[in-house]
């Protein structure tokens, strides 16, 4: 006999539990117990383990009083509801579904039934949308995976709607899954030319250009990078048609679908909240595109076989990673471009992901754009090129630079090992190590890795600045100004030496501690040129005004950089360093918000007097950097 579910709890798009048979919210049901149900939600008929659950609610307590804890939690929402939604057992938790129904379950119920109309109605939005549950990175990063997985399924649904309609002939169903689709993602040049073609079919051609109009705004304004070129091309292909054709098939289509006709157009992209809302979270929509399944399981998971790669999708990817190699901000864009592109063509193309998630995690490690909107992607990429194809490498460098930024140095010294064990004459992945080596107080070690990073790949100038940058650091600064003569300085008219603006700042201060100041201001001059107003670039040339004696044009010229830039307070805080301001300094590196890897590997090589200073250590347990590893001596 089947029993009517007294709740029925929301997590797509919103969270709320409904009360089935009084048609009302229950009462006095209290934000922890909420969260509970919704991870338990979540975790579907499978359940999840105690250890787990307590390790997403309570992270900073003991197993004891996590243990506690959830029992308390499971008694109080029994009686907070007047029933036991719960199944537990010795290890596992899980919700009763005689008890509690969920719109996850249903929703991945009409999936797999291939009851995709169904499916679509039940997708309220993104899992749980705008809500903040406990303060647990791990719970987060569990939350996320999950959001994608659904988002993967949802845009799965209504791609074979899509396709379906199409395929009898429907243009405006074809259309109105189209539409959708784009709004699940506004950043994919898939969907927008998918809708574009859907318009096309319909005989909506306006429609159609005005799509492609607001796809590249919105690209613009979101990356700040141009839209897929393809996407012009089709336009223009378009627009040149329309001076012959009378666009009638557009009353025609809303005729036909009176719900297209409320989706006909996109809303527009400059204007309003709604859309706004909508998207807002667009920033991390390509790792909702990426992450197609869920990867903090991929350990265990087998990994897709991959399909042989098409040949234009190869040619991207080859023109990815020679953009990749030139490491500026330009080369970075364009590299993003082309490697989504490939896999456009290719969905299941590892190495095009791979690439992907390195060229973010250089974007955001080089400060070009901001590194909370960069990392993430960098992180989906990379799960989703490891569950493509787990034999690589690459992926597993840029998963393990990814975590050095979220500071989880633990996690991401045994995926860099991982890396290494898989291909030891990766030359990044040997770079990426020694950043996190450097990080973490092991100084020499981090100059061997670099060292054999720049024998592995002795074309690289990024590798090259970087073993340079660590020779200085271990006090070698006659080796490293050599080094940087030999190898950066020969390549007067590299696009990259000329635009890449910390390679500059780095010979700066070679050129400096070397007293070869006119050398030293031309450096920092050029790199002040490329990204005017960057602390990190001001404060170069500061410094050498400052190292020629000028302090007062050194102090006018640090008061010019950007206050405004996400890493202001931390080099602000190095400046103050310089002028023997420490007090100052360790207020300015309170107020830092977000610690760049560059500015780690500063904070991590400070001259001694400041490490004595008791206030250092309390800076670096809040970063989780150890201290014990760290040398007092340069």
């Amino acid at each position: 006999m089947s029993f009517e579910k007294t709740f029925h709890l929301k997590l797509l798009g919103t969270l709320s539990l409904q009360d089935s048979s009084a048609s009302r919210q229950p009462q006095s049901l209290q934000k922890k117990r909420l969260e509970l149900l919704a991870i338990l939600a979540i975790g579907g008929q499978v359940g999840i383990s105690r250890d787990r659950v307590q390790a997403f609610l309570w992270p900073e307590s003991d197993t004891s009083r996590a243990r506690h804890a959830l029992d308390q939690l499971i008694y109080s929402t029994r009686r907070a509801l007047g029933r036991d939604p719960f199944s537990v057992t010795a290890g596992e938790i899980r919700l009763d579904p005689d008890v509690m129904g969920s719109d996850v379950r249903e929703f991945e119920k009409a999936f797999l039934a291939i009851e995709f109309e169904s499916a679509v109605s039940l997708y309220g939005g993104p899992l749980l949308h705008g809500i903040h549950l406990t303060d647990s990175r791990e719970l987060e990063s569990w939350i996320d995976g999950e959001r994608a997985r659904l988002a993967s399924a949802y845009q799965q649904t209504l791609q074979k709607l899509a396709e379906s309609a199409a395929a009898r002939g429907d243009v405006a169903g074809a259309v109105l899954w189209w539409k959708k689709l784009s709004l699940s993602d506004p950043l994919s040049s898939r969907f927008a030319l998918g809708t574009m073609r859907a318009l096309q079919q319909a005989g909506d051609i306006p429609g159609a250009v005005t799509h492609a109009r607001n796809y590249e705004r919105f690209v613009r304004e979101e990356l700040q990078i141009p839209a897929d070129p393809e996407i012009r091309a089709f336009a223009k292909s378009l627009t040149s048609s329309l001076d012959a054709k009378t666009p009638t098939a557009t009353l025609i289509l809303r005729e036909r679908s009176p719900e297209l006709q409320h989706s006909a157009e996109l809303p527009p992209i400059a204007s309003g909240k709604r859309f706004k809302n909508i998207v807002g979270r667009s920033a991390f929509a390509v790792a909702v595109i990426l992450v197609a399944v869920l990867l903090t399981r991929y350990n265990g998971v087998a990994a897709v076989e991959p399909q042989v790669n098409n040949a234009s999708a190869k040619r991207l990817y080859l023109s990815g990673i020679n953009a990749w190699n030139d490491r500026s901000k330009e080369g970075l864009d364009s590299a993003v471009i082309d490697f989504r592109r490939a896999i456009e063509i290719d969905p299941l193309y590892a190495d095009a992901y791979a690439g992907l998630a390195n060229a973010y995690v250089m974007i955001g490690y080089s400060g070009y754009r901001p590194a909370k909107a960069m990392f993430p992607k960098a992180k989906a990429a990379a799960l989703r090129s490891i569950q493509l194809d787990s034999s690589r490498a690459a992926p597993f460098a840029a998963l393990g630079m990814e975590l050095t930024w979220e500071r989880k140095f633990a996690d991401a010294e045994r995926v860099f090992q991982k890396a290494l064990a898989l291909d030891s004459t990766y030359a990044t992945g040997h770079q990426w190590y020694g950043i996190l080596l450097m990080i973490t107080g092991r100084k020499m070690q981090a100059v061997a890795e670099l060292k054999r990073a720049a024998e592995l790949d002795p074309l690289s100038l990024q590798i090259q600045n970087n073993y340079a940058t660590f020779l200085g650091t271990v006090g070698q600064h006659e080796a490293q100004l050599q080094h940087y003569e030999n190898v950066v300085a020969q390549e007067p008219d590299s696009a990259w030496v000329r635009r890449n603006p910390w390679l500059l700042t780095n010979m700066a201060g070679a050129y400096m501690r070397a007293n070869q100041l006119a050398k030293a201001k031309r450096a920092a001059e050029r790199a002040v040129e490329i990204l005017p107003g960057h602390p990190r670039a001001v404060g170069s040339l500061a410094a050498v005004y400052r190292k020629m004696g000028d302090a007062d044009r050194a102090r006018e010229l640090y008061a010019t950089a950007d206050t405004t830039n996400e890493h202001y307070a931390a080099y602000r805080g190095f400046w103050y360093l310089e002028e023997n301001k420490i007090d100052s300094a360790f207020i300015s590196f309170n107020k830092v918000k977000e610690w760049g890897v560059p500015i780690m590997i500063g904070i991590a090589n400070l001259p001694p007097s400041i490490r004595r200073d008791p206030r250092y250590a309390d800076l670096m347990e809040r970063l989780g950097i150890p201290t014990q590893g760290l040398s007092n001596h340069p």
